[in-house]
């Protein structure tokens, strides 16, 4: 039995199936350098927040997971889209949040479910989105600088997005949540975050007003998807193995 989505997240929200706890199988809702730190630091402490609700981890374990979940989808951009050295290579203090970030929620975390938090509320799933929003805006701005065409752009601000979570996955034993259909879309809504700041900067809007568009429509695509159970389709196994 998989762990009850509270306990795992893609910068932080996931739905699981065999869920006991909210029942979502049986429901069916299972560098060149970054644009600034101040837009960067923030959504970096809540996905190593997220790295680190993962059931069985011990201290050390918190830390490795949860700074790796912050810093990773920017190093595969970094390695994998833009051919250069990491960030966090020259700018150390994200892995130093990422750090932090973790030790917070190891410490705080049961206090904080004691006093009523829940990674389903819609104040945390609204935090999520707008982290996710911000990660596909750094990714953006990042393929813009390098000069990259849209398509690699947009795919770059994805892979900024998500891929902390998928190494967290892998390193957890889990399937990687974006991958897999067992919940709702989430890569797909950093993909939509990416083309409206594209589709802002296109009409020649400031700089602003683009970042606002990149993380409202990210966060709205979130919303949307988990309340509504949206999920890209998919084939079962008995029809891949009748066809």
């Amino acid at each position: 039995m998989l762990p009850c989505p509270r306990l795992w997240m893609e910068c932080h929200a996931t739905r699981t199936p065999l869920c006991p706890a909210c029942c979502a199988w049986q429901t069916g809702r299972a560098r060149a350098s970054l644009p600034s730190r101040a837009q960067s630091r923030p959504p970096r402490a809540v996905c190593a927040r997220s790295g680190h609700l993962t059931a069985g981890m011990d201290l050390l374990g918190t830390v490795v997971v949860g700074t790796i979940t912050a810093v990773g989808g920017g190093t595969a951009r970094d390695v994998i889209v833009l051919n250069r050295m990491p960030f966090w290579i020259e700018e150390w203090e994200y892995i130093v949040i990422g750090v932090a970030g973790a030790l917070a929620a190891f410490f705080t975390w049961p206090t904080l479910k004691k006093m009523g938090a829940d990674d389903n509320a819609d104040v945390m799933l609204m935090a999520d989105g707008v982290a996710l929003g911000a990660f596909a805006v750094i990714g953006t701005q990042n393929g813009i600088r390098a000069k990259l065409p849209l398509g690699l752009t947009v795919i770059g601000a994805m892979i900024t997005s998500t891929f902390g979570g998928l190494t967290r996955d892998v390193l957890c034993q889990r399937p990687p949540r974006i991958l897999h259909a067992h919940a709702d879309i989430y890569a797909s809504t950093a993909l939509g975050g990416s083309a409206a700041y594209l589709a802002a900067r296109q009409l020649g809007l400031p700089v602003p007003a683009r970042i606002i568009a990149g993380v409202s429509t990210t966060a709205a695509m979130r919303m949307y998807a988990w309340t509504n159970g949206v999920r890209l389709p998919t084939w079962q196994g008995s029809d891949i193995i009748k066809n």
